[in-house]
């Protein structure tokens, strides 16, 4: 699978957590599970830390949920830029 394909993949995946700002504990773990099966010389290790932290006592709050909103952008941000490296 091409970068471009995973960016694609990722954001339909997230594109409505993004719309409502609120990341519950499934859609966390759905998150997480992605991004272990797809990170590449562990470039997404600390945003799979961050969840599993959060996902320790099976609740996100919303403090939690907008951090995890932040992430989940920051995740698409690498991917697009790792997809436009990659076309080059």
């Amino acid at each position: 699978m091409t970068r471009q394909e995973e960016c694609n993949e990722f954001w339909m995946l997230t594109k409505g957590i993004l719309q409502d700002a609120r990341v519950d504990t499934e859609e966390a773990t759905v998150i997480k599970r992605w991004l272990e099966e797809h990170q590449r010389e562990g470039e997404f290790t600390l945003a799979i830390a961050q969840l599993g932290k959060f996902l320790t006592d099976r609740y996100i709050d919303r403090f939690e949920s907008k951090s995890l909103c932040d992430m989940i952008g920051s995740v698409l941000t690498a991917l697009r830029q790792a997809a436009k490296a990659e076309q080059s």
